[in-house]
């Protein structure tokens, strides 16, 4: 699974890197690592705009729910089961790119647990896929746009990782970003469509 990621860069460098522009510049706040427990709000690029980088709040609720603690059980989305399961299929169509420049996981030796942090040899930037959900909020009556992103089988470098669920996030090659925004099945992207992957042990 993947509940933290990290896009330290400034906005320059993310609107560089996608060729777009911020929809509200003020709102991107760079982190080492968001912590998807805290539903942080991120930049994304969704389908319904891509001509921009807009944000969204991690953790996606469903618009048949009430109740925005759900969120705690759609950070990810497994793509084996997405297209079936009721807190994501109703989103199937509403695809965004989420940037970052590497994510965090553990490996789990004896009682330990050993920090990585894992980087794309591809890009220093780069797109985790995801979906994502407009909810109406309850109380004002107003849109929360929310997303998770997906998982997959571990490759090589995240079996050695992350050594007990053996997941991952999607990492979509920079060529599919568009693709996948447009629309392209889904099982294209599950394992073993892969991307290389480096993984440094934290101190």
């Amino acid at each position: 699974m993947c509940f933290y990621f990290g896009l330290p860069d400034n906005a320059t460098v993310v609107m560089k890197r996608f060729k777009k522009s911020f929809q509200q510049p003020d709102l991107f706040v760079p982190n080492d690592k968001y912590n998807g427990f805290s539903y942080p709000t991120t930049a994304i690029i969704t389908n319904d705009n891509p001509d921009i980088i807009s944000f969204g709040s991690w953790g996606l609720l469903p618009q048949w729910t009430s109740d925005r603690s759900f969120r705690k059980n759609t950070l990810n989305a497994r793509i084996e089961t997405v297209e079936s399961l009721p807190s994501f299929k109703d989103n199937i169509s509403n695809r965004c790119l989420i940037p970052a420049s590497r994510f965090y996981d553990w490996r789990h030796q004896g009682k330990a647990k050993i920090p990585y942090i894992i980087l794309s040899n591809e890009s220093e930037i780069f797109s985790l896929a995801g979906l994502y959900s407009d909810w109406l909020q309850p109380e004002t009556k107003t849109k929360l746009r929310t997303f998770t992103l997906l998982t997959t089988q571990a490759n090589e470098t995240m079996q050695y990782i992350h050594n007990t669920k053996q997941r991952m996030p999607v990492i979509l090659h920079q060529k599919d970003e568009e693709k996948w925004l447009e629309g392209d099945e889904i099982s294209k992207y599950a394992f073993p469509y892969n991307t290389s992957l480096v993984g440094f042990k934290m101190k």
